[in-house]
């Protein structure tokens, strides 16, 4: 073999490995780009506690702070998430006629402003302020997936506050949300695997009945919580209040461990 080929052999082979590192650099960058982040706080009007009145908006939520693709798809979901939330309190009249409440979390909060203004106008005698926080941070991330909380506090008057946490996934690829679902492989098998855990939990035997325990079920039947999320340890089942049981008695959790998950969970689209 000649010196020019010999070269030429060598050049091709540093070439593809720097190829290769420049590959895995990229995939590396990938795969952190929406680790990296800090807490967007924004904060709208004010509670007058002396007088006892006011309209307050606190949002409080992490985001990813890099300006790829991904973190931008995931800042522009949480985005509308903040927004929906807001206006979920507001008159849907004054919503649809606004058409700005829409855009800006600013905007859906002069929405929620105006229809406790007008409620003061009809009742002058209410008492409380009118409260909302939306408060928002990481579970885990892995280089596939990003498992958020949004943790939701509410006072528009009447005898308690509302308050409920929900659990998002975010592709790590696309920014995309995923729904928790895609992650189950036998779902027949993980309600049998909840409801036993929900009632070692509860200290209920097998053959007791959870309605006559004061539970509440859809269709009479046991059901996996409307959210769920993946952790490091396991998966954690979340029911909010009012979902399986009274207002006082408040959330019920529990994390089921990966070991027994085992041909249940897709744990190879978790990490």
């Amino acid at each position: 073999m000649g010196l020019k080929q010999m070269a030429g052999l060598v050049f091709g082979a540093l070439f593809f490995w720097a190829c290769n590192r420049s590959s895995e650099k990229e995939d590396a960058i990938a795969d952190v780009s929406y680790q990296a982040g800090k807490v967007k706080k924004e904060q709208f009007g004010g509670c007058d506690t002396i007088r006892n009145k006011g309209v307050s908006v606190l949002i409080n939520l992490w985001e990813p702070t890099d300006s790829g693709t991904v973190a931008t798809k995931i800042r522009e979901i949480l985005t509308k998430k903040t927004i929906q939330r807001l206006n979920s309190y507001g008159d849907p009249a004054s919503v649809v006629a606004r058409l700005e409440a829409n855009k800006s979390a600013r905007d859906a909060f002069e929405v929620f402003e105006k229809n406790y203004s007008d409620f003061k106008k009809d009742f002058p005698d209410a008492p409380g302020c009118w409260e909302v926080e939306l408060h928002g941070d990481t579970v885990m991330t892995t280089p596939k997936v990003l498992f958020y909380q949004l943790d939701h506090y509410a006072f528009t008057g009447g005898a308690h506050p509302n308050s409920f946490t929900s659990y998002h996934a975010f592709d790590g690829k696309t920014g995309e949300e995923i729904e928790m679902k895609n992650f189950v492989a036998d779902s027949v098998a993980l309600l049998k695997l909840v409801e036993t855990k929900f009632r070692e939990l509860e200290k209920l035997a097998p053959g007791v009945d959870l309605e006559d325990a004061g539970y509440f079920l859809a269709n009479h039947k046991f059901f996996i919580p409307a959210n769920y999320v993946f952790t490091s340890e396991g998966a954690l089942f979340f029911y909010n209040p009012y979902e399986i049981a009274a207002y006082a008695r408040g959330p019920i959790e529990f994390t089921i461990p990966y070991e027994e998950l085992k041909g249940i969970i897709r744990k190879e689209a978790v990490f």
